[in-house]
């Protein structure tokens, strides 16, 4: 009977997370493996792959090859959350600019968070936590730009891989433009982190989204210049 209960979590963890997001966002998600222990506090997913309603002229989106946490269970009941380890390695995120301007990652972060809206928002209080360890990976960013007469694709191979300890700070990981190609990201997992660092992800992830529709609006003009300056601040933030 416990082999039995245990199987059917394993089997409807994925379809709740997939399901969710597909009622909240209309944009299409799988998962080939989604084990979440809450006596251990380990989470570990494989294989999520999310793609953009029809509206969008290209159905790619996000790749997530796996994302795992370690987290101190007791540690929730402080006043930090602390994660012994963190793993995020994301195979590629797609951002698609529709004719109409719309961004699939704009829209991606409207619809989540769209049952809050029109409610007055309480200050954000400080987020407070540790990760010991974090392993991030991010091999491609590819922008499609629809908006204009004829679409414009620029595929950037980012080979990014970095691993950080002590963490308590999610803003300070990435350059600004790192953190915007990352955001949808954030977003599709939130819900797997508990805590502190939950809430700082989304804080930190809805202001990237924010602030990105400009500059995924204006690429065109300033393609070389921009590119450049990411890999010029994503240098600066591999150094100690």
């Amino acid at each position: 009977m416990f082999a039995a209960v245990a199987l059917a979590w394993m089997l409807f963890l994925p379809v709740v997370l997939t399901s969710q997001l597909r009622a909240r966002t209309g944009f299409d998600a799988t998962v080939q493996r989604l084990t979440v222990n809450p006596f251990t506090g380990r989470v570990h997913l494989r294989g999520l792959v999310v793609t953009n309603p029809p509206t969008f002229p290209v159905a790619e989106f996000m790749e997530v090859r796996e994302f795992q946490s370690d987290l101190q269970v007791l540690s929730l009941l402080s006043g930090r959350t602390v994660f012994d380890s963190l793993v995020l390695d994301v195979a590629g995120v797609t951002l698609v600019i529709r004719p109409d301007g719309q961004t699939n990652a704009g829209a991606f972060q409207h619809y989540l968070s769209a049952t809050g809206e029109g409610l007055p928002q309480p200050a954000s209080p400080a987020r407070h936590f540790l990760v010991r360890h974090l392993t991030l990976r991010l091999d491609r960013l590819v922008i499609a730009d629809h908006s204009g007469r004829l679409p414009v694709t620029h595929e950037y191979p980012l080979h990014l891989n970095q691993s950080y300890t002590d963490v308590t700070n999610v803003k300070q990981l990435l350059s600004p433009l790192g953190r915007q190609s990352l955001a949808p990201v954030g977003l599709a997992l939130k819900g797997l982190v508990p805590g502190e660092l939950g809430e700082a992800i989304s804080d930190a992830t809805k202001d990237a989204a924010k602030a990105g529709v400009g500059i995924f609006k204006n690429l065109g003009r300033k393609t070389g210049e921009k590119v450049k300056g990411f890999f010029d601040a994503l240098e600066e933030s591999r150094k100690p």
